[in-house]
């Protein structure tokens, strides 16, 4: 009897142990769409998840349907979910579903776009109108280098320029919250522009892309069957812009987002800058955390947004590549710690059934069960739980390079007519010693000091030569190589063609 009471005692503990890795949260997740800025997101979830084993994730795509992302809303509603995360796809559409859900005591987080009101119970996402102004900010410098160009050019002719300069606006999906905020944003901004006493003749014509490279490039095809060639392109994501860059075959591209493809569509010379938009995946799930266990969040939180050209684009496309890499092998992990757990639950299954049938050899299966979750226990503590930490150290760390890499652009760029610009001067600057200079260099630029330092005066050189009349010697000079015969040989290495003035 002794032996019995002992034995059902610790079958009772094991149960216990086994449940407490049972997720005790459901989370429903609305997705408006499935495209590449929310699969991105949908891993940063996923990864942010691992750290919390008492949650779990029940998404849905709307593909872009208002009625039926509605429906999904209203069905999580049924199910009583524990948490929703919303992503809309038009906010004032999809604002009643998620009112009602707010209502029936489910707590709502707002991800990517706001739905009008204060029903929900926290909001994480970018600021649509100011990816619009950073636009307008984009078409306008472009648009004063296009014009002092052209009165460099007309100047005997009291430096009029007639021609409208021409933007082709790549919008997103009509009536989207994002693609009407960031038409605003971008119309306000080169209005104001206006009124600043710039005489700006800018001519903004839209095409419909909605958010898919391939009709990006469709739309922009037909718009040069009976357009000319516009002056510059703005796109509402970087799929898009790719979409309009493989139509267009050279025109100056902005995309949106600043995602993988985007990044790579810059450093390969595609598109010429892209503006960040993030996606945060992993700040939704570790607020849905703070709620869910009561604990203290923000309600409010605006995601900054900055623009990304070719000088930053190769460090944050590289980080991009080994964040997405981490992301495999902790689905990976993830499928193996699952497929454990699974395992591990079928075998209670069998202890139970074997009590009941076969009390004899319950002593037995349950040492085997009990052996079992302690050698797993121990493997997600020692192997899989480390990892995840030190991923997430990395993750630091290549944002420090990121911010690492703009000061080291910004400091040479002030320094590039400088012939003091040596490598102890910019170590100076920076307040490393030499060795950590090279190193931190190597490691966001792929390349040494000296090489990125004439890199930049090089981009510089063809950016004088394309837009001033300086001679071939004068911008030697000015940039500090040694001779104009030096200057066009290290330009020929790195464009692939000899400098011309044009």
């Amino acid at each position: 009897m002794r032996n019995i009471i002992v034995s059902i005692v610790m079958l009772c503990l094991l149960m216990t142990g086994c449940n407490s890795r049972t997720p005790q949260y459901r989370i429903g997740v609305s997705q408006c769409l499935d495209d590449a800025w929310r699969q991105k997101m949908n891993y940063e979830m996923e990864r942010e998840l691992l750290l919390h084993p008492d949650m779990t994730l029940s998404r849905r795509i709307a593909y872009g349907s208002n009625e039926l992302q509605c429906a999904q809303i209203d069905s999580f509603i049924k199910e009583r979910v524990d948490l929703l995360i919303v992503s809309p796809n038009e906010a004032k559409q999809v604002q009643p579903a998620v009112t009602r859900a707010y209502r029936a005591g489910i707590p709502v987080i707002v991800a990517d776009r706001r739905v009008p009101g204060d029903e929900w119970t926290a909001f994480i996402g970018g600021d649509n109108y100011k990816v619009g102004r950073l636009m307008a900010h984009w078409v306008m410098e472009k648009w004063k280098t296009a014009q002092q160009t052209a009165q460099r050019s007309n100047s005997p002719k009291r430096g009029t320029v007639s021609k409208p300069f021409v933007v082709l606006e790549v919008a997103g999906l009509p009536g989207s919250t994002p693609a009407t905020l960031r038409h605003k944003g971008m119309m306000e901004g080169i209005e104001e522009a206006k009124g600043e006493g710039l005489e700006a003749k800018v001519e903004v014509q839209s095409v419909m892309g909605s958010w898919y490279k391939e009709n990006a490039y469709e739309v922009v095809s037909a718009y040069l069957e009976n357009h000319p060639l516009p002056d510059v392109i703005v796109a509402h994501n970087d799929l898009m812009a790719i979409g309009a860059a493989e139509a267009v075959g050279g025109a100056p591209i902005m995309g949106v987002d600043g995602i993988q493809p985007g990044l790579r569509a810059i450093v390969e010379g595609k598109i010429t800058c892209s503006a960040t938009y993030s996606s945060r995946g992993d700040m939704v799930i570790a607020t849905a955390a703070q709620i869910l266990h009561g604990e203290p969040f923000v309600r409010d939180t605006v995601l900054e947004t900055t623009m990304i050209d070719a000088s930053i684009a190769y460090p944050m496309l590289r980080q991009d590549e080994a964040i997405t890499r981490d992301l495999e092998t902790l689905h990976l992990f993830q499928t193996q710690s699952e497929s454990k757990w699974k395992q591990l639950q079928f075998d209670r299954f069998m202890l139970i059934l074997f009590v009941v049938f076969f009390f004899t050899l319950f002593i037995i299966t349950l040492g085997y069960v009990f052996i079992k979750q302690r050698r797993i226990q121990t493997e997600i503590n020692h192997d899989i739980i480390p990892q995840l930490e030190n991923m997430q150290e990395a993750i630091q760390l290549s944002k420090k390079d990121e911010a690492f890499a703009e000061r080291l652009r910004q400091v040479v760029d002030d320094y590039l007519t400088d012939p003091n610009l040596t490598v102890e001067f910019l170590g100076g600057k920076l307040q490393l010693s030499r060795t950590q200079l090279f190193r931190r260099v190597k490691a966001v630029a792929g390349k040494g000091p000296l090489d990125y330092i004439r890199e930049r005066r090089l981009i510089r050189a063809d950016e004088l030569l394309r837009t001033t009349d300086m001679t071939i010697q004068q911008v030697a000079f000015e940039l500090c190589f040694s001779s104009p015969g030096y200057f066009t040989k290290c330009y020929k290495e790195y464009f692939g063609h000899l400098p011309s003035v044009r």
